[in-house]
């Protein structure tokens, strides 16, 4: 590591890798005059399928903006702000769940990393929140790293 040295380009692999190792970014969608809107969101990232999937609700801008312009992208910063990784592509949004246990709350279920302790509950709350996931779909992925030592 040297002082001052240049940005260094992070492979596909390193890109998928810090992706991973993170839960937090900013989601950027487009307003209606073109200039972005940016949302702090939890993510999760599937390296095979090379998509981001965030939880939101109907009411949300995002889901709005989405609907409007699928164009997206989803900017996320090491904590020390040396690494960066952009993923640039089209969002899909799921279908929202209305009712407990219908076929969006079911599949919202399906993806949960941990189960939770009561299903018949949480299906009951994301009903009522109205939830869906914003799927990006990776169109472009780069990012680089500062070497600071």
């Amino acid at each position: 590591m040297a002082k001052n040295a240049p940005p260094r380009r992070l492979d596909d692999a390193a890109l998928s890798d810090f992706l991973s190792e993170h839960t937090f970014g900013a989601l950027a969608t487009l307003k209606r005059d073109g200039r972005p809107h940016l949302s702090t969101v939890v993510y999760t990232w599937d390296p095979e399928s090379r998509e981001i999937r965030v939880s939101t609700t109907e009411d949300r801008l995002k889901v709005k903006q989405i609907r409007d312009n699928p164009t997206a992208s989803l900017y996320v910063s090491s904590a020390d702000h040396w690494k960066f990784a952009v993923v640039e592509g089209k969002a899909e949004l799921s279908e929202v769940t209305r009712t407990p246990g219908d076929a969006a709350g079911l599949e919202y279920l399906a993806a949960q990393r941990q189960k939770p302790e009561d299903e018949a509950e949480f299906l009951e709350t994301i009903a009522a929140e109205r939830r869906l996931y914003i799927t990006l779909k990776t169109d472009k992925l780069y990012g680089t790293a500062l070497d600071i030592g």
